[in-house]
């Protein structure tokens, strides 16, 4: 019989996390094989979330640019600097997520992921964007109307919800790259993800409805708090304006009781449903 230590120390020796079968994973064993073995970041550098990661920030950019009322030479200005380095940091983001997909417990990797990431990918962008206004405006077009502080003011909320979005995915098995059997097509995973995000977007709302029925009142009105404060912390904080902290924080609280009362009303339909 094999010693629960040196289970423990193999899975923390491992060069890559995923040969290590065993679903339970400790979050300070992924720290440590990943600090000890750097290199299966590169193996498994993950190309799917690096090439869906720069496409999506391409055309975040692209909208909030336009938005801004910035003229063209400027918003592709900032788009190509976007493109040069996002689809490398989103690779390297990706294969960091999928380290931590079955790592426990579940919702430190989760902080861990939501934290660390979203800092590591914009210290990357705002030096990027603010070299290109600063050092190179002569050559690359600056902005004119403030939309590269309103393009990272958000694109911070997006990273958050971006990071999730991807430990929610790869631990589905999608969007997974160097796991084996687990891996799939791209093709393949693109089928899965509309599904994946009703189930992402609608987890809050359940979680409310679910809440509600049990007459957990305070649960369900500290999940729905939580929310708009988180929003409106980033959005303001980053933006550096209240303004952008109350507003998006209302904003925040509209949507989510808009898709928790489209929940409740569609949970009911379908109960009734089921009884005919």
């Amino acid at each position: 019989m094999i010693k629960s230590e040196e289970i423990h120390y193999s899975i923390a020796e491992a060069d890559d996390l995923e040969e290590i079968h065993d679903k339970k994973i400790s979050v300070g064993d992924v720290f440590r094989s990943l600090l000890q073995h750097p290199a299966q970041l590169v193996t498994r550098w993950n190309w799917k979330a690096g090439f869906l990661g720069a496409l999506l920030r391409a055309s975040f950019y692209l909208t909030v640019y336009k938005a801004s009322k910035e003229n063209w030479a400027v918003t592709l200005t900032a788009v190509l600097v976007e493109l040069s380095f996002r689809f490398f940091t989103s690779g390297i983001s990706g294969a960091i997520v999928q380290s931590f997909r079955r790592a426990t417990p579940a919702w430190l990797a989760t902080l861990i992921v939501t934290v660390t990431l979203p800092v590591f990918s914009h210290s990357i962008e705002y030096i990027t964007h603010y070299a290109q206004e600063t050092y190179f405006n002569s050559i690359f077009a600056a902005s004119e109307n403030n939309a590269r502080q309103k393009a990272f003011a958000v694109s911070v909320l997006f990273s958050v919800l971006s990071a999730l979005f991807n430990l929610f995915m790869m631990r589905h098995g999608v969007l997974l790259v160097g796991a084996g059997e687990e891996t799939k097509s791209l093709g393949n995973d693109l089928k899965k993800i509309p599904f994946l995000i009703y189930e992402f977007v609608t987890f809050l709302p359940s979680l409310i409805v679910r809440f509600l029925s049990e007459r957990k009142i305070f649960a369900a009105t500290g999940v729905f708090l939580s929310f708009g404060l988180t929003v409106g912390s980033l959005l303001g904080g980053f933006r550096g304006k209240w303004s952008w902290a109350w507003t998006t924080a209302l904003g925040a609280w509209a949507i989510l009781l808009a898709f928790t009362l489209m929940y409740a009303i569609g949970a009911k339909i379908r109960q009734r449903l089921s009884k005919h």
